[in-house]
């Protein structure tokens, strides 16, 4: 049986869920419900923690949906099969208002992120010796409890950020959306059929 694993709330779920149904595979009836088996076509879909739990293995399920950061960051041993077209976003940097303006300003400096192996590389690569803090959550009120002079945090529409008084810049870390992963080396036919049903159910229907 192919198991599946989608994300229990947030933005992520709901389009998770909306492209399962759409792809003819049976949906939970609520939130509450964090496992759901569909005979029919052989598959099982159980809830799974966003962000920082995202990648560990309770029950090891086959197939998840994450957004590509996510995965690039955790280095676990997955492979992407296919990108799912929604959950955009991008990871940014920010600071204060009018307090940084490029990479370089980030030289001897505290940034906060949720995704430190995907800064320290960026910063790496970049030349910059800063010092990274990895948080939890909350990344955004780092600044202003004194943790740190910039973040690094996902960004969809800025408003968050915006809010607490930051403002992004540089060019971005990473562009990033949904993605469709499964464990090394598995595979099997209905992890096929999974595949050969979302592309069908994103690809628009052309008139004749």
């Amino acid at each position: 049986m192919l198991r599946l694993a989608v994300p229990n709330k947030g933005a992520l779920s709901e389009a998770a869920q909306s492209m399962l149904k759409e792809a003819g595979y049976r949906s939970r009836r609520d939130s509450k419900e964090l496992v759901v088996v569909d005979e029919a076509n052989a598959a099982s879909c159980s809830s799974c923690a966003p962000r920082h739990r995202r990648l560990r293995r309770r029950g090891h399920p086959r197939r998840r949906h994450h957004r590509r950061d996510m995965l690039v960051d955790s280095g676990a041993p997955v492979e992407e099969i296919m990108p799912l077209g929604f959950g955009g976003s991008t990871f940014r940097l920010a600071a204060a208002a009018g307090a940084m303006t490029s990479v370089s300003d980030l030289d001897g400096r505290r940034i906060a992120t949720s995704y430190a192996g995907l800064l320290d590389k960026y910063l790496s690569d970049q030349g910059v010796d800063a010092r990274v803090i990895k948080l939890d959550g909350a990344v955004e009120t780092a600044i202003r409890l004194g943790v740190a002079d910039a973040v690094a945090d996902v960004v969809e529409t800025g408003t968050t950020l915006r809010n607490v008084g930051l403002e992004v810049f540089g060019e971005p870390i990473m562009r990033s959306e949904a993605v469709l992963i499964k464990r090394e080396r598995a595979g099997d036919a209905e992890r096929d059929q999974l595949v050969r049903r979302v592309q069908a159910s994103c690809t628009p229907a052309t008139s004749s």
